[in-house]
């Protein structure tokens, strides 16, 4: 058996700040799914980024799929959602604007052969925006 991708889902404690900063900072859209309610209420949104798939998901919610207490969140970074976009100082000025909380100006990163920028969404996941030729 050879897995392939399904999503990427980010656990959040709190549903309406994390889904207003991926819809209205990062202006991603909900996947078009038909839930039977309004999908900013949660528990669960998809939104397809390029070829990809990313949820939000209640993290609550995982104690009764892995039928245990879901650990408590880290202090560390453990992930970091990469967004392509085709110019990261306008992705970057435009989400400042919007009210994201900076984490690194836009730069280029030689060694990665990448132009990247870094904030936080409101729970602390790092998000970098990057873009590059290819």
């Amino acid at each position: 058996m050879t897995p392939t991708f399904a999503e990427l889902r980010l656990l959040t404690d709190d549903f309406a700040a994390s889904f207003a900063f991926y819809t209205e900072v990062l202006g991603l859209r909900p996947k078009d799914e038909d839930l039977g309610r309004d999908p900013s209420t949660g528990p669960y949104v998809g939104f397809t980024v390029g070829t990809a798939d990313v949820a939000l998901f209640e993290r609550s919610i995982m104690e009764g799929a892995i039928g245990a207490p879901h650990a408590a969140r880290g202090s560390e970074d453990h992930l970091v959602l990469v967004l392509r976009v085709p110019d990261v100082d306008a992705a970057y000025a435009e989400a400042e604007k919007r009210g994201a909380a900076t984490v690194a100006e836009p730069r280029d990163m030689a060694a990665w052969n990448l132009r990247v920028a870094h904030l936080r969404a409101p729970e602390g996941t790092l998000i970098e925006l990057c873009q590059y030729e290819g």
